[in-house]
């Protein structure tokens, strides 16, 4: 099989943001084992930590989704348009303000989440690395391979006799709540760690905020292309801390 020089470019130029997110990763983790009284030599988890997130995520799935996308006749990556680009600015902007709603919906009645929103709280290398993260990696993983896989499987599976006429837009829309949805659920794990177990209060505040979010960039992929959903995301970040950090906190 042919490999698709497309996609090994992208996966190529999206793999020093993996590797930079790995390392990240791996220090916090660490930190956060040492303060348990747990140790574990570094080299274990940078490599664990690259091989999940430089190798897994953003390279093979950076690789198939790439494909995938090509075949469900989506937008993988392309220049940037400045009307499209300004789009997914005010749509980071909009998203910021989603999340800043954390602050008055459910903080109020969580204690762990209203002491977290203090300025102390605010890191650069943090931010940075949400940004890259969520910016990149996340929309690898969730739109680009996630979301184009099950467009794609709907499409072979429930329209296969389908011929020359287009993929049925009620996939995309499923596949994209779809993906949402495992984009709020991916965040229960630690969701569960920080707070030392998950309530019912935790999981609604995760759909909500994370699912509502996650629909959002998939509608960026799905109507604009994977950059501006990857433009947006980033910058739902870096705008919810300049606001907390220059107006409320």
């Amino acid at each position: 099989m042919q490999l698709n020089r497309k996609a090994v470019r992208f996966s190529l130029l999206a793999f020093p943001v993996g590797v930079a997110t790995s390392v990240y990763l791996a220090f916090t983790n660490m930190r956060a084992m040492q303060q348990m009284g747990v140790e574990a030599p570094a080299y274990v988890l940078v490599l664990s930590s690259l091989i999940q997130i430089a190798g897994i995520y953003t390279l093979v799935l950076g690789y198939l989704g790439y494909v995938l996308s090509e075949r469900v006749n989506l937008a993988p990556v392309g220049f940037l348009e400045k009307k499209k680009a300004l789009h997914a600015i005010l749509a980071g902007f909009v998203c910021a303000l989603v999340m800043l709603s954390d602050l008055y919906l459910f903080a109020p009645h969580i204690p762990q989440i209203q002491a977290a929103y203090t300025r102390e709280a605010f890191s650069l290398p943090a931010l940075l690395f949400a940004m890259l993260y969520g910016g990149v990696i996340e929309e690898i993983m969730l739109r680009l391979f996630f979301l184009s896989l099950l467009v794609f499987l709907m499409d072979k599976l429930l329209d296969a006799k389908r011929g020359d006429a287009p993929i049925r837009p009620l996939f995309y829309h499923i596949a994209n709540v779809a993906a949402a949805l495992l984009f709020a659920l991916g965040h229960l794990p630690a969701t569960e760690v920080a707070f030392g177990g998950l309530t019912t209060l935790l999981v609604v505040r995760s759909l909500v905020l994370n699912g509502l979010l996650g629909w959002l960039f998939g509608l960026l992929y799905l109507k604009l292309g994977l950059q501006y959903a990857m433009i947006a995301h980033a910058l739902t970040h870096l705008f919810n801390q300049a606001i907390l950090v220059l107006f409320i906190v």
